[in-house]
């Protein structure tokens, strides 16, 4: 019998080292109530929203910023829950009637990148109000985002950031205050960030792989050493 060429290990050990991992995706949720989360309260000259001021004062001018970090280059849209209800990436269920939601991204310093002013409203698996018979929840579109510590800000629509409004600015600039808040709507709101990476990682193979072929190696010098004639 001829001798048995141990190639195949060779190309096994080959495809081991040149198999990548798929991109990888993350949901981040967040939820709550303007009224008790805001960290913008600027309502004009001299004026702070406080315990004294109604929810329609909250949803003209209040917005919330939350900060989140994009680990390695992603694709990122942000989608909202709570004007018609539905389950975040969570699994947590969503009642409706919260207030009809617009969302805006920064990056770090405050520089506005995207908001769902031309964004998507009623996306994909959004849900009807039973109440309205409207779909206002939206999706915002952030592009690919470099690897980095972004802000997004939940607000009533249309209050937009002075930073979109006047195409210069950051965020510590304000907001426009034109929200607004109608009939059957709260101030609770929910809205997912998801990024999905666009990069693949070569896996370094583990100590025991190298093992493996070298076993399968000598297996197969024993059986030529045996067999071969």
């Amino acid at each position: 019998m001829r001798w048995i060429q141990p190639r195949f290990v060779f190309m096994a050990a080959a495809f081991l080292a040149a198999t990548t991992l798929p991109a990888f995706a993350t949901s981040i949720s967040f939820s709550g109530n303007l009224r008790t989360d805001a960290n913008v309260l600027d309502c004009g000259l001299g004026c702070t929203l406080g315990a004294g001021h109604t929810d329609a004062d909250f949803a003209q001018y209040a917005a919330v910023v939350d900060t989140f970090t994009v680990s390695t280059t992603s694709t990122m849209q942000a989608i909202s829950f709570s004007y018609g209800g539905g389950t975040n990436g969570l699994g947590t269920a969503i009642a409706q009637g919260g207030l009809e939601p617009y969302l805006s991204l920064f990056d770090a310093a405050g520089n506005f990148l995207a908001s769902t002013y031309l964004g998507t409203t009623c996306p994909a698996g959004a849900h009807t109000n039973t109440l309205s018979g409207q779909c206002y929840d939206v999706l915002l579109d952030g592009g690919v985002l470099a690897a980095g510590t972004y802000q997004i800000a939940l607000s009533a629509y249309l209050n937009m950031s002075f930073a979109e409004n006047y195409g210069s600015g950051t965020l510590a600039d304000g907001f426009t205050g034109l929200g607004n808040l109608l009939d059957g709507e709260d101030l609770h709101y929910a809205f997912d960030v998801d990024l999905t990476s666009t990069t693949t990682t070569t896996p370094v193979p583990e100590p025991a792989t190298g093992s493996l072929v070298l076993l399968a190696m000598c297996g197969l010098r024993w059986i030529n050493s045996k067999y071969r004639g």
